[in-house]
């Protein structure tokens, strides 16, 4: 039930609902002819909302305070296992014939890289199949190890696969109960997107794991484009927003849930 609140909710938190929502209520008022002024105000509205959020400059505001609170290190100490997070990869959905990287696919280079060198002995590979948005039919464990296997030689008995989670507090939850099993301690590498890594980082510690983070894919540098031609408004700048508001409220939504 909380993963289908969760996906619904979040419509009404992406900039793109929101300002349909917002121009949607005005143009019912107008086209209803009550309240003019007030429909006006709503459509106004709507369109401001939607320059503001297209603004690379208020993207990146949005996105640095995720990202820059952690940052990556150029060499990390062995820990019981790395773990890896889902949403790196799409499954052999026709017209694919290959698996391929997700939009969040910088994960799985990174997990692989950091797996080699800091010469930690297991890689866990959590995540399992969102079936209510999802076409993919193997669970997404499964075919990360695919391609890490594939792409980088590494084998079935150095990777530990949690196949149910649907979401990161499950990831948490599976993941540790995988390690357990296998006798392993909790301390842990954590990879996910740069923007992800506090809440999952809350997550796995309130899950008990000693949590060492290991970030990749940042969507921002540290400073702003001093060109001028890169603040106007954009799609790109609209999907960095997005990302960072739903992450945001999934920060807040579980910390009132205790996950966090």
């Amino acid at each position: 039930m909380f993963l289908i609140f969760s996906k619904l909710s979040s419509i009404l938190v992406d900039p793109v609902g929101l300002t349909l929502l917002v121009f949607a209520i005005g143009l019912l008022l107008f086209v209803l002819r009550r309240k003019k002024k007030i429909a006006v105000t709503f459509l106004m509205c709507g369109f401001s909302l939607l320059l503001i959020f297209s603004s690379p400059l208020v993207s990146h505001f949005l996105m640095r305070g995720l990202e820059k609170q952690y940052l990556p290190s150029p060499r990390y100490r062995p820990a019981s296992a790395v773990v890896l997070l889902g949403g790196t990869t799409t499954g052999k959905i026709p017209p694919r014939i290959h698996i391929e990287t997700a939009r969040e696919g910088n994960r799985i280079f990174n997990a692989a890289r950091v797996f080699r060198q800091s010469g930690s002995p297991y890689l866990v590979l959590t995540g399992g199949i969102v079936d209510i948005i999802s076409e993919d039919t193997t669970p997404e464990a499964h075919t990360m190890f695919e391609l890490l296997n594939e792409m980088f030689g590494i084998s079935a008995d150095v990777v530990i696969i949690e196949d149910k989670s649907r979401n990161t507090r499950e990831n948490a939850v599976y993941t540790k109960a995988k390690m357990e099993e296998a006798g392993l301690g909790l301390d842990i590498i954590l990879v996910t997107s740069a923007y992800h890594m506090p809440r999952s980082v809350g997550i796995f510690k309130k899950a008990g794991f000693t949590v060492t983070p290991a970030p990749s894919g940042y969507f921002k540098n540290d400073f702003i484009s001093a060109k001028p031609l890169t603040w106007l408004p954009s799609s790109a700048a609209l999907f960095d927003t997005s990302i960072a508001l739903r992450e945001y409220v999934g920060i807040i939504v579980y910390k009132i849930m205790g996950w966090i």
